[in-house]
């Protein structure tokens, strides 16, 4: 699975980089780790994970919402290809906080969001609203709630930057950082 994922994300790639018309981006996934390789890790290293699985996991519930729905193609190859950067990026994340002997969840409680600018999920009733969102009204609000979600995406992946210590980390927080900058861009311009 992981090998179709990593081709699937290398062809987004490649075709980005071809023609005229603006293809939609994708971050190439993270290669996998080993416990020797992320054995320095701090604090901001184990809360920019602890945000950012379920932060992931909450894009891929709206991605997968497109994949059902008759929008443009576009949007549904951008869709496509976040659900495959991210379903990468969280089997590497969960692995670091395994090899770092982390758990996978610090909880939900908004005391533990206080002190790195609040919770920056997407909410479950967010969700559930774009999932009920009739036909003809569909696309914008996928594209507003997913633009939304990936500022959240960067303001994450800025905490790492600034105060990350694992350089895989702080590697996939730049990536995340550019891609989705990238994306909302890509977005942006989708609801035009």
């Amino acid at each position: 699975m992981r090998r179709l994922a990593t081709l699937l994300a290398g062809l987004l790639v490649l075709t980005a980089c071809g023609g005229g018309d603006p293809t939609p981006q994708a971050a190439p996934p993270p290669t996998a780790s080993t416990a020797a390789e992320t054995a320095e890790f701090n604090d901001t290293d184990v809360m920019f994970l602890h945000m950012a699985v379920p932060h992931h996991r909450a894009g891929l519930e709206i991605v997968r919402l497109a994949e059902e729905r008759d929008i443009r193609p576009d949007v549904k190859t951008l869709a496509s290809a976040i659900k495959v950067t991210q379903l990468s990026e969280v089997d590497s994340m969960t692995q670091w906080l395994a090899d770092w002997g982390q758990p996978e969840s610090a909880g939900d409680t908004p005391e533990l969001h206080a002190g790195h600018g609040g919770d920056h999920s997407t909410s479950p009733e967010a969700i559930a609203e774009l999932a009920a969102t009739p036909a003809a009204d569909f696309e914008t609000a996928f594209l507003n709630l997913l633009i939304g979600h990936q500022h959240n995406a960067v303001e994450i992946a800025k905490l790492e930057r600034e105060g990350g210590a694992n350089p895989q980390a702080k590697e996939l927080a730049n990536r995340i950082f550019e891609s989705r900058t990238a994306q909302i861009a890509q977005l942006l311009g989708y609801l035009g």
